[in-house]
């Protein structure tokens, strides 16, 4: 074979074992997770939207309930008002949200009660105008299916808890109260939560513990298909997302994490049906549930976290893991090679590879911003077009792809570029080893290929078939590895910014860099550059020309009418983008006090809508704020301001934490009437409260422009009526109410 026909051959199988790998595995794996049964609880819970405060949503308790009780097990509940903190990061601000729940506990008695438990763990309620078939229904039928199996069988060493949350699409309200209030949660060691951000694909493990070397051990052991690596553990700790995992997390509890991500234009959407529900994606999902929890179950001691370690699945075959600290060595072997190499041999000198080095992260950085801003240019901005991006994701993909091949063809890379590219991959190691050790393995594994590859290049030539023939299986290999781990990190990022498929330029030239040169010898080759550059640019056009909103995947409705109590003016109002407003002259606007909500509008006839009752009491030695919505109100936002310090602050009875200094942000998300929020704090001095609230109930004024669309939980506001209104009261010497 002509060495410059290995290129296409060699990029195409890694393309076609990539995406292989993505497809949830066929097979059952033997563990006795029965398909049917699973569907059967998908059909009873998620055949309408189970939202909170829905009719479907209290026939999904009333099954499961039911379902619980019929296994055997010790059926529990947990209802309330639920209360709970976000972290005091840049996006969350520590605010707070309120919502009434209803949580499910079931409890498999063990050999040993007095051991520590293990629980697993799904939600119940689906987001609003969603039947939420795989977010969560998928867990929940996991879950089920694996309380069937493990009651059946042997007594397990220790009690298993099965968790059935509520409100977690409305901020992890049930895991929060479960894990605060609820006696069981003390007895519980080891967490498995089963989730879902897409309707196919493998269940990946993206999430777990730190000190992970045990649980990570347990899981490979006894997984089937195994998928997951801790680039992906590394990089969903860095994003602004969280799952009822992330409770027990916070309290030092062991956990482990899966969901399935692949076709995420149906998630939080009306599309997120049963029929829209790959069976494979359930079945990998249930088994991943199944056999962990199982593994934790039938243990006579359960992990402890101890050493953190790197790890990754090789195609879902096996999991290749090791301690962290192990990533040092592979480095340190890397640069070894790379210094013995006589790179004098291949006309390379040290000041032209840190060229080739800067030139690599030139085009990445070109590159990157290219396609960040084509991105945001082919899509526009608002939340219509961002659901426009992720309906695009999986085609646009491979847009972005052809574009960064293109780069690479286009830029020819001779000897110094390689080496220099080798040169960033091991700097890059480095970087990850000090600051995001779980990405690390990714580019350790890739700099010491490269290295041993330069080193061989030094000794018999780049266009020896040894390296040519070594760079074309290890660089393909791994060249796979690579496209599977940035596939799973663009999915993760895409809506935000796609940049992160620029990855593949460093990876491709450090590992087929020989393969690339040989191609590169062709009078034509930059002419095929060119073109795929070309093709990705007329992509880009045709995705800015072509929306992919079709009756299989609407466009959301996102029209809402606008009342600014403040000034007294009214708009018709969307935070998308001005196609959306009927006639007029199109504004910007944001509520006082809600810098994030920024909406465009169109001036509307004024409207009464009705306003939240906001009163203010003293009760003892505690001033009391209440806030009440008489009616089922699509949410209910506060800003809280106070010129003095509160002391012990709580809200509907839960202690909060309040920064001297910082706003208090409170949020009610539920539709169920007769919604109360309440803050406590104690009378010490006299004082006023800023109160700046966005109030917002289902329906629009008689004469309001068609919404356009389905509501979803993307666009929330729309066909409702919005109130915005600022507040002082004092209290103390005068206090007053509203």
């Amino acid at each position: 074979m002509r060495d410059y026909i290995l290129l296409p051959v060699v990029v195409a199988l890694a393309i076609a074992i990539a995406l292989i790998t993505r497809v949830a595995p066929f097979g059952d794996g033997a563990t006795g997770f029965n398909l049917k049964e699973a569907q059967v609880t998908l059909h009873a819970i998620a055949s309408e939207p189970r939202s909170v405060g829905s009719v479907g949503h209290a026939k999904a308790q009333l099954w499961l309930l039911k379902r619980f009780s019929d296994l055997g097990l010790q059926v529990d509940t947990q209802s309330g008002i639920g209360v709970r903190q976000a972290n005091f990061d840049a996006r969350r601000k520590g605010a707070i949200s309120v919502a009434p729940f209803n949580n499910i506990i079931a409890t498999l008695p063990g050999r040993d009660r007095n051991k520590k438990a293990v629980a697993l763990m799904a939600h119940y309620d689906s987001v609003f105008g969603s039947d939420g078939a795989a977010d969560d229904g998928a867990g929940i039928a996991s879950l089920l299916e694996t309380a069937r199996i493990l009651a059946k069988g042997p007594k397990p060493a220790r009690d298993v808890i099965f968790i059935a949350t509520d409100s977690e699409e409305l901020g992890l309200i049930g895991a929060q109260e479960f894990f605060d209030r609820h006696p069981l949660a003390k007895r519980i060691e080891a967490v498995v939560n089963v989730e879902a951000r897409g309707s196919r694909g493998r269940a990946i493990m993206f999430q777990t513990s730190p000190g992970n070397a045990e649980l990570i051990e347990l899981w490979a052991a006894n997984a089937v298909h195994p998928t997951g690596n801790s680039l992906a553990n590394n990089v969903y700790q860095h994003l602004p997302n969280d799952t009822d995992l992330s409770v027990p997390l916070a309290k030092g509890i062991t956990g482990i994490n899966a969901a399935f991500i692949d076709r995420l234009k149906g998630y939080h959407m009306p599309t997120d049906t049963i029929e829209n529900l790959d069976p494979h994606a359930l079945r990998h999902l249930g088994n991943f549930a199944l056999t962990t929890t199982k593994a934790l179950a039938y243990a006579e001691t359960l992990p402890k976290q101890g050493i953190e370690a790197a790890y990754f699945d090789f195609f879902g075959l096996f999991i290749v893991r090791y301690p962290m600290w192990f990533g040092w060595v592979l480095v340190a072997v890397g640069f070894a090679f790379l210094f013995t190499a006589r790179l004098q041999r291949m006309g390379v000198r040290w000041p032209q590879v840190v060229g080739g080095a800067l030139g690599v992260l030139g085009l990445m950085v070109g590159a990157g911003v290219i396609i960040h801003f084509v991105s945001a240019w082919a899509y526009g901005t608002g939340m219509i077009p961002l659901r426009e991006r992720i309906n695009e994701m999986g085609p646009a993909l491979w847009m972005y792809v052809t574009f960064v091949s293109g780069v690479v063809l286009l830029a020819r890379p001779k000897e110094a570029l390689w080496v220099g590219s080798v040169v960033l991959m091991l700097c890059c190691a480095l970087a990850a080893q000090i600051w995001m050790p779980g990405a690390s393995w990714l580019f350790d594994w890739g700099g010491l290929i490269g290295a041993i590859l330069v080193y061989l290049a030094s000794r018999s030539g780049w266009q020896s078939s040894p390296v040519i023939y070594i760079s074309a299986l290890t660089g393909g290999l791994w060249g796979a590895l690579l496209l599977t781990g940035v596939i799973v990190t663009y999915v993760s990022v895409a809506p935000m910014t796609p940049a992160p498929v620029v990855l593949i330029i460093p990876f491709a030239i450090t590992l087929i860099g020989p393969v690339i040169m040989a191609y590169g010898q062709l009078q034509n080759s930059r002419r095929v550059g060119g073109g795929l550059v070309a093709l990705a640019s007329l992509g880009a056009v045709w995705f800015a020309l072509n929306p992919s909103f079709s009756e299989r995947n609407p466009r959301p409705g996102d029209l809402f009418y606008y009342k600014d109590g403040n000034s007294g003016n009214s708009y018709w109002a969307t935070s998308s983008t001005s196609h959306e407003l009927p006639d007029g002259p199109a504004t910007k606007i944001s509520p006082k006090g809600f810098n994030s909500l920024r909406w465009k509008a169109v001036p509307a006839p004024a409207s009464d809508v009705e306003l939240p009752v906001v009163r203010l009491r003293e009760q003892g030695d505690k001033i009391v704020l209440t806030m009440v919505s008489n009616d089922a109100p699509r949410l209910m936002n506060f800003v809280v301001k106070s010129k003095i310090p509160l002391i012990n602050v709580d809200v509907n009875g839960k202690p909060v934490r309040v920064v001297p200094g910082t706003d208090i942000r409170l949020g009610w998300r539920s539709e169920t009437p007769d919604a109360i929020l309440q803050m406590r704090f104690d009378k010490e001095n006299a004082g006023a409260l800023d109160i700046d609230f966005v109030y917002a109930m289902a329906g629009m004024p008689q004469g309001a422009p068609p919404a356009g669309g389905p509501d979803t939980d993307w666009t929330r506001l729309n066909g409702a009526k919005v109130v915005s209104g600022s507040l002082n009261i004092a209290y103390g010497t005068n206090v007053a109410s509203r």
